[in-house]
């Protein structure tokens, strides 16, 4: 019988201006995190480390997500991963561990 790989998905709402972590959970991917910015949102999504900023400085800027754009961060510690957006608060993202 073959090991099933680590799986988990989840949602990350109410996303700001203030980089908020994707996830607590602590299960840790083979092979990444596929991240995918809602269909629905208004802002573009910045994807990076803690201090993760939206446009605004050369050393923190993120990976940027427009609606519905996709990205595999390559990490086993999806905690590690942080999110925020350009403007407002309602902006979302999914995501999965590979």
């Amino acid at each position: 019988m073959t090991a099933v790989p680590n799986f988990l998905t989840g949602r990350k709402s109410s996303i700001g201006t203030t980089a908020l972590q994707l996830t607590t959970n602590t299960t840790k991917a083979d092979r990444g995190v596929q991240i995918t910015a809602s269909a629905g949102n208004s802002a573009t999504i910045y994807v990076g480390l803690h201090n993760v900023t939206a446009d605004s400085a050369d050393d923190t800027d993120g990976f940027p997500l427009a609606a519905g754009e996709s990205i595999l961060v390559p990490v086993r510690d999806a905690t590690k991963v942080y999110v925020v957006a350009s403007t407002g608060t309602n902006s979302k993202v999914f995501f999965m561990l590979v």
